[in-house]
């Protein structure tokens, strides 16, 4: 009896030692966890707050518990500590702000790129399908070669080539031409451009020149650079057009309109542009010299640096 007694008081001693070891692993697992959580949040606190915060901090909340009052310089301390905190972790910010947005930048630059080359390409594949009016520009070229007459100032078309002049006119529409330094900004038509300058060179009579300016369409044109002298122009349209650096010398520009038109550094010299429209035209730095401009109307014109010596210009508006 006693024996079994002491077997079972050995078997509960046994257990007892077990559970206490067990016991003792989950308090020591507990303890582990709560210094690496104290040990987290302290390393934490130090990352955000800094050294000297951190410092400042503590300064102030032993002086708090210890004294019960805290000294002017712990709180200044502990303030100008709190400042260049949030300065730097606002800087901080900022700087990662603009490290995420690099990408989204160079993606936004890549984009237009690539809608500036689609703007090209596209105004490229528009210029050629336009440019396609060059077999019809050829038939008219030939019909002004074959079919006309003669008279004194030249060859006499007839009505019916006059017509299909004036037609194709209103078909070839302006568009942006490639230029050295990408798209133009102005519109151009160069089919326009080579018509006019076919015809000016044809030796065709002043009498069907006249009918054909009198409702052709010739806006628009590039006669950039371009020797135009000694030409009838009586009546033209030429609104909108560039006739940058061009010669103009002994021209007859009666009743032309060049509204709107690019005239700079132009050459014109004993002509006559009589009741011609400059409006809103560009003549910056032209030589507008011995030329009658009786009635021309200049009004909100260019004319910086403009040369009239010896021009008439009675009865003119806008200079």
């Amino acid at each position: 009896m006693d024996e079994n007694l002491q077997n079972e008081l050995e078997k509960l001693r046994k257990e007892n030692e077990s559970l206490k070891s067990k016991i003792d692993n989950v308090n020591s697992k507990a303890r582990k966890k709560q210094e690496r959580t104290r040990n987290t949040l302290a390393w934490t606190w130090k990352m955000f707050t800094g050294a000297s915060l951190h410092k400042n901090f503590n300064q102030w909340f032993t002086e708090f518990h210890s004294e019960k009052k805290v000294s002017a310089d712990t709180s200044a301390s502990l303030l100008t500590s709190l400042v260049r905190r949030f300065v730097r972790v606002r800087l901080l910010s900022l700087i990662l702000l603009l490290f995420s947005l690099i990408p989204s930048l160079v993606s936004l630059y890549v984009l237009v790129k690539q809608n500036d080359l689609i703007r090209t390409q596209n105004a490229l594949v528009e210029s050629s399908r336009k440019s396609g009016y060059g077999f019809q520009l050829s038939s008219i070229f030939d019909a002004v070669d074959r079919i006309y007459k003669t008279d004194a100032s030249g060859k006499v078309l007839n009505d019916g080539v006059i017509a299909r002049i004036v037609g194709i006119t209103s078909s070839l529409k302006p568009y942006k031409i490639l230029e050295e330094d990408g798209l133009s900004t102005k519109l151009y038509s160069p089919e326009r451009t080579q018509l006019l300058l076919y015809l000016l060179n044809a030796d065709i009579s002043t009498n069907s020149l006249k009918k054909i300016y009198g409702v052709a369409d010739f806006s628009h044109c590039d006669l950039r650079n371009t020797n135009l002298s000694q030409k009838y122009l009586v009546g033209i349209n030429l609104e909108n057009s560039n006739l940058e650096n061009c010669e103009l010398n002994s021209s007859n520009l009666n009743d032309a309109n060049l509204k709107n038109a690019n005239l700079k550094a132009i050459q014109f010299s004993n002509g006559k542009a009589i009741e011609a429209f400059f409006n809103n035209a560009d003549l910056t730095n032209a030589n507008i010299t011995k030329t009658n401009l009786t009635g021309a109307d200049f009004t909100e014109a260019t004319v910086r640096n403009i040369n009239l010596n010896l021009s008439v210009t009675k009865e003119t508006k806008g200079l």
